[in-house]
C-alpha cells in the first residue's frame, strides 16, 4: 500500500477516489496499520493526504493523587486507486 502526506503521487495518476478513511490505535503505527486495513477493504491501493494525531480520551486513575492520561492515536487520509502514468511504465 502506497501512503503519502501529499495530495498526489509522483509517477502515478489517480483513477478513482474512494473517500476519506480513518484508523485508530494505541500508537501511531497501530493507527496507520488500521488506516491501511480499512483502505484495503475499500479496494484502495494508495492513501493520500495522510495525517496522524493523538487525543487524550480518558485518564486512568492510579491512586487518589495521580492519574495517567490515556492517548488514542488517529490516522486519516483519502483512499484512492492509482495506476502508473503511461510514460512511467
Amino acid at each position: 500500500m502506497i501512503t503519502s502526506t501529499t495530495d498526489h503521487l509522483e509517477g502515478f495518476k489517480i483513477v478513482k477516489y474512494l473517500g476519506v478513511v480513518i484508523g485508530y490505535g494505541d500508537d501511531p503505527e497501530d493507527a496507520l496499520d488500521d488506516l491501511i486495513e480499512v483502505s484495503k477493504e475499500l479496494g484502495a491501493n494508495a492513501i493520500i493526504g495522510v495525517r496522524i494525531f493523538n487525543e487524550v480520551m480518558t485518564e486512568i486513575a492510579c491512586d487518589k493523587n495521580y492519574s495517567i492520561p490515556e492517548l488514542t492515536y488517529y490516522a486519516y487520509g483519502t483512499a484512492v486507486i492509482v495506476e502508473p502514468k503511461d510514460n512511467e511504465k
